[in-house]
């Protein structure tokens, strides 16, 4: 915690160990895998009792050492710390597991019957495929990036969910706003990543579509990814024009939409301290905000 310079410190240290075994589990799940690093331990006042975690040991013998690097590195454990300041009426579960062949994508679920986010392992196959340009981010920044976005995106479900919060709309498409609205909640380093990498997940899958002559499924009752990773760079840059201006400067955001992204933000701001705040452990919530969840360089190559 930064009003505690040794708690600090140590978040800092596991944050770091957390970035780096994420990439190193995408890029190297068979190596030989190093022990966890000295005090890698959730703060307690950074704790939720309501949050359960489970790492599930895969059947196929390849992900073995991912499963075994992600839980000695606590990676579930420190996602959860994004989730900790929600009063959760209900018990929810954050778990890791092998997903049966063919599962949408992001490898991401909520399941409304469980209560439970799940993260595939098989995600991190995928996440290891993403290759941004140099001057757009580092392959780090994300991988990272992308699996707290998408991981944020289930959460939104999930508080949708157990909460019963009231929306107008597709539940993905509020999830979208949502997860990009928390996402700008953390600090300009950890805003920067998560919209980074949530929105080249959303470009690669769109590129994939493209390359692969595939059409958008106009009928679906969510946006088609293009949509989705512009309606998430507008969020970000309605509540963040400093740091984001560079995407409307580089047309990834065209200028006629970003001349009405402040109210887009203010729209979603609006409605989480309408229906989701009341929610909210306030000073658990400064607690985590006032976090440094990165530093200089944890999402360098």
């Amino acid at each position: 915690m930064r009003h505690v310079t040794q708690s600090n410190k140590a978040v800092s240290v596991r944050l770091r160990c957390w970035f780096a075994a994420v990439t190193l589990a995408c890029a190297a799940a068979s190596q030989v895998l190093d022990p966890a690093p000295a005090g890698a331990q959730t703060p307690r006042e950074l704790q939720n009792e309501k949050i359960k975690i489970d790492y599930y040991e895969p059947r196929d013998p390849k992900l073995l050492p991912l499963y075994e690097r992600l839980q000695r590195r606590r990676v579930l454990e420190e996602l959860s710390q994004f989730l900790a300041p929600v009063r959760w009426p209900k018990t929810i579960r954050l778990v890791m597991k092998e997903c049966p062949a063919g599962t949408r994508r992001p490898e991401v679920v909520y399941s409304g019957l469980e209560r439970s986010v799940s993260v595939c392992y098989q995600l991190f196959t995928f996440l290891q495929t993403l290759n941004p340009p140099p001057a757009f981010a580092s392959k780090q920044e994300v991988i990272v990036g992308g699996l707290v976005g998408v991981v944020l995106h289930e959460s939104a479900r999930a508080i949708f969910d157990i909460l019963s919060i009231p929306r107008l709309g597709d539940e993905d498409d509020g999830a979208d706003q949502l997860s990009a609205f928390i996402g700008l909640q953390f600090g300009d380093e950890v805003a920067r990543v998560v919209i980074k990498g949530t929105y080249f997940v959303w470009k690669t899958y769109d590129d994939a579509m493209v390359t692969r002559d595939i059409q958008y499924d106009f009928a679906a009752r969510s946006s088609v990814p293009r949509q989705r990773m512009y309606n998430t760079l507008c969020i970000a840059y309605g509540g963040a024009p400093a740091i984001f201006k560079n995407f409307v400067d580089q047309g990834d955001l065209l200028s006629r939409r970003a001349e009405h992204c402040a109210e887009e933000y203010e729209s979603v701001r609006h409605a989480f301290r309408k229906t989701i705040l009341p929610y909210v452990d306030t000073e658990m919530m400064a607690r985590v905000r006032s976090t440094k969840w990165i530093g200089p360089d944890d999402v360098s190559k």
